[in-house]
């Protein structure tokens, strides 16, 4: 998983530090693509959009996230950490 290079040198933190990466992986890709939708025109247009479209992520945006790193979390438990497909 990208991001997580070096994981074995914290046995145990494997969950955090996957919770993480999910947690961070989600909003960056949304604010990403809301924020680039249109051409940048110079750093103060870049901070402006960054801000009001961090100001779109509501409650259930980020309890969903939080849902679905529990089900991925709960599927590496049950798997004992094999490599499965999701969809």
């Amino acid at each position: 998983m990208p991001g997580l290079e070096g994981v074995d040198r914290y046995p145990g933190h494997l969950e955090a530090q996957i919770s993480l990466h999910l947690i961070f992986f989600f909003p960056w890709g949304y604010i990403k693509n809301i924020v680039y939708a249109e051409k940048i025109r110079n750093i103060q247009h870049l901070q402006d959009r960054i801000t009001s479209t961090i100001e779109t992520v509501t409650r259930d945006m980020i309890q969903k996230t939080q849902q679905l790193i529990e089900f991925r979390l709960d599927v590496s438990r049950a798997t004992n950490g094999a490599h499965i497909e999701m969809y």
